[in-house]
Formats: C-alpha cells, sequence, structure tokens
C-alpha cells in the first residue's frame, strides 16, 4: 500500500491490521510498525497529519483474487 501525506510524502507499506479506527502497518525500510488513527473521518499519522491510502491492485490481480480493472482504491 501507498501511504501519502498532505505534505507530498508517500511512504510504501504492508498491511498489519485493521480494528475499528486505528490501522497497523509495516513501513518500508523500517523496523517500526507505525499506527494510523482514523478521527472525525480523516486518517492521522501518529504525529497527527492528515494521510490517505492508496492499494494498487496489480498486486490482487497477480495473485488472482481479482479480474483486471481499476489499478488502485483510494481511502480517505
Amino acid at each position: 500500500m501507498l501511504i501519502r501525506y498532505s505534505d507530498g510524502k508517500t511512504l510504501v507499506a504492508a498491511l498489519l491490521s485493521l480494528t475499528g479506527p486505528v490501522m497497523r502497518v509495516a513501513l518500508k525500510n523500517s523496523d517500526d510498525v507505525a499506527e494510523y488513527r482514523l478521527t472525525d473521518g480523516t486518517w492521522l499519522s501518529e504525529d497527527s497529519h492528515p494521510v490517505t491510502f492508496e492499494f494498487p491492485l496489480g498486486v490482487f490481480e497477480a495473485i488472482g483474487m481479482m479480474p483486471p480493472g481499476p489499478r488502485a482504491w483510494t481511502v480517505q
């Protein structure tokens, strides 16, 4: 998945868990787990910056979980 910050920064990560308003991810090239929280309809980073998440669908297509189609889902 891609994590996009409002300042233009983009991080690559793997989703570890999504429980209620809390998402935990493993960030590429990091040993730490990051946590994001849904607050008043906006996902916020640990330092309270708004973020969006993009899930490129090519991965799901490659393993046969879905047919070819739209290239990504974006969660805002």
